[in-house]
């Protein structure tokens, strides 16, 4: 049975790239363009793991983070956040939302994919950024 990853991000081209290196790791892929969005999302639909940009309308990643580890329902949910941004100006933020881990958007697709993989099966996973 494949795990469904929650992607969010507002970026249209950044998410289908995801989107496509996730179903072809075999993942089951919902997205959403904000965090608000995402939070309905998670209401309605059984998802394993959250894949979210930090920089985002409406409700950005942190904010995103923080409610889905605030929430009894969703608090043991992983949570990878994404960023453009360099390491020292996210590491405040991110250990304070409660992040699983951080990635570069840069980062290799294959590498994430694992990291994803390692955190659905409930392995700690750490930031290589």
């Amino acid at each position: 049975m494949s795990k469904t990853v929650l992607l969010v991000d507002d970026s249209v081209t950044q998410s289908f790239h995801l989107k496509l290196a996730l179903v072809r790791a075999g993942f089951k892929v919902v997205t959403a363009a904000d965090g608000r969005s995402a939070l309905k999302h998670l209401d309605s639909e059984k998802v394993d793991v959250v894949l979210a940009d930090v920089i985002m309308p409406m409700m950005d990643g942190y904010e995103l983070c923080r409610q889905i580890k605030d929430s009894p329902k969703h608090g043991k949910l992983p949570v990878i956040l994404m960023s453009a941004l360099g390491e020292t100006h996210d590491q405040y933020w991110r250990q304070h939302a409660g992040a699983d881990l951080y990635v570069a958007k840069t980062a290799d697709a294959q590498k994430l994919i694992k990291a994803i993989e390692d955190l659905v099966a409930g392995k700690k996973v750490e930031s290589e950024t």
